[in-house]
């Protein structure tokens, strides 16, 4: 089909009906608090020494009413996830709070590599799904989908038209420049094609059976294993759990929670494009996001994203170092410690939303995104590669916001910690993604060039030739019904 046709008739079932279904929806949600705004209960006991994480973090989803995987609000995906890691030492040893920032870290990698196999299963079943009706229709079921999954509604209909178009990945507009929306964009052109070279009709409805023969190929899975990493940015940790037995090592287990809503705020700091989220009223001070409780300071690591009074988005980064001693000089250095620890999470939170997107950007549709028989080896080099792009983040304007000490329960030993905060500049990191992909090549820097200037008054603002940044779009604040501002504590 012509696509100049296929955009018509996209825009036509996208009309009138379909606008007024999904504000009847949008009503509906809007009654209830979301789970990304619900206050948490303050949690007494997050270090022990008896209990295993395990038994505490399911405990904790009881009281929640939540259960690992798949749950449902208000007619919307919210996905939860356990992960553990290893503290190597004992409380004895120097380095113990230390190897506890390790464990975070490790089950953090647990909880993602959860994430990437379960969004490559749905990734796959969606596409089944969309193939079954006729292409005319798909536009229609996809904005559905995306708004009962979170999305705003014009930024869920913004989606679904370039997802369902005829233009290429590499020349789609700037509603689905980000990574995940991206790699989407290449599956869904590259599975048409597939199609079409076996003669069936991409635009009629497909049989499941004819969709898996081309879903179960080898390049086709590592494409999809591509696109479901990437979405998954902006997993926010409900709660962390410690464990120190008597004997033998230690664990940090973690609650976290993936939504749609929580995966676009990610990527529209890094863009500036806040289209796609739901408009809300202001959040709450920054400082009623930080828990003053020593035990949940204690067991509280890695970065949150929050949104404080004026509707600004804010990175927040919970860093700790254990002094040497209990001189005030050893404490100083701790703080320092901490302070570089809270910063370097900042830069790695955007290093990763921005190697991810700038990754995505640079795939053309008939690359091997990745080797299945070197998995390992890929996860390794990610990890590197965000690393570096952390490094060369020039981030201004991160201060403190709080700083604590306490004693750790399980030695008596000293803790120090810092939280650091940094308020989203979205035109400052969109002229440095620009920078990195600029590098890559000239192609790749032509499609960043069109995320940074793209189309409509939703595209990201571009850094000017002098290097000072264009003002930027700011999240709307128009609708009081969405859940924003309702006070939530983050852990």
């Amino acid at each position: 089909m012509n696509k100049f046709k296929s955009l018509k008739a996209t825009q036509y079932l996208l009309g009138g009906t379909l606008a007024a279904a999904l504000a009847t929806s949008v009503m509906a949600q809007e009654a209830k608090v979301e789970m990304e705004q619900k206050p948490l209960p303050k949690l007494t006991n997050t270090i022990d020494g008896r209990e295993t994480v395990d038994q505490r973090m399911q405990a904790f989803l009881r009281t929640q009413k939540l259960r690992q995987g798949e749950n449902e609000e208000g007619g919307r995906s919210i996905l939860v996830w356990l992960g553990k890691g290893t503290i190597s030492v004992p409380p004895s040893d120097k380095n113990f709070v230390m190897a506890r920032n390790i464990a975070f870290q490790k089950a953090m990698l647990d909880v993602k590599q959860k994430c990437a196999e379960f969004m490559e299963t749905r990734v796959s079943s969606e596409m089944t799904l969309d193939l079954a009706s006729p292409g005319a229709e798909r536009a229609a079921a996809d904005a559905l989908r995306l708004q009962r999954e979170g999305l705003a509604q014009e930024g869920a209909v913004q989606v679904a038209k370039a997802l369902n178009s005829d233009v290429k990945a590499k020349n789609a507009p700037a509603s689905i420049q980000t990574a995940g929306l991206y790699g989407e964009k290449i599956l869904e052109n590259k599975m048409k094609e597939e199609l079409s070279k076996k003669g069936i009709d991409p635009n009629k409805p497909v049989s499941e059976q004819q969709v898996k023969a081309v879903l179960n190929t080898s390049s086709f899975k590592n494409k999809t294993r591509a696109t479901a990493r990437a979405r998954c940015t902006g997993i926010k940790v409900l709660a962390s759990f410690e464990q120190n037995p008597a004997n033998g090592q230690g664990q940090i287990g973690v609650v976290t929670v993936w939504t749609r809503k929580l995966h676009e705020i990610a990527d529209a700091v890094i863009t500036g494009n806040y289209a796609l989220i739901p408009k809300g009223e202001p959040g709450i001070p920054v400082d009623d996001h930080i828990p003053k409780e020593d035990l949940t300071l204690l067991s509280t690591y890695g970065t949150q994203m929050v949104r404080n009074e004026k509707g600004e988005y804010v990175l927040l980064a919970f860093a700790q170092a254990q002094p040497q001693s209990k001189s005030q000089q050893s404490k100083d250095l701790a703080y320092k410690m901490a302070r570089l620890q809270a910063q370097g999470m900042i830069r790695s939170f955007l290093g990763e939303a921005i190697s991810s997107t700038s990754d995505m950007l640079q795939k053309e549709e008939s690359t091997e995104f990745e080797d299945e028989s070197n998995e390992v080896k890929m996860d390794e080099q990610n990890r590197n590669k965000v690393s570096a792009v952390a490094e060369k983040l020039q981030i201004k304007g991160m201060q403190e916001a709080w700083q604590w000490e306490s004693v750790h329960p399980a030695n008596n030993g000293p803790v120090v910690g810092v939280v650091m905060e940094w308020k989203a500049n979205s035109a400052q990191l969109a002229g440095q993604l620009k920078a990195f992909n600029q590098a890559s090549g000239a192609k790749t820097a032509e499609a960043v060039s069109r995320m940074n200037s793209g189309g409509g008054s939703n595209a990201p603002a571009a850094a000017s030739p002098s290097g000072n940044a264009a003002p930027t779009s700011k999240p709307r604040t128009s609708n009081a019904n969405t859940g924003q501002g309702a006070v939530s504590r983050d852990f």
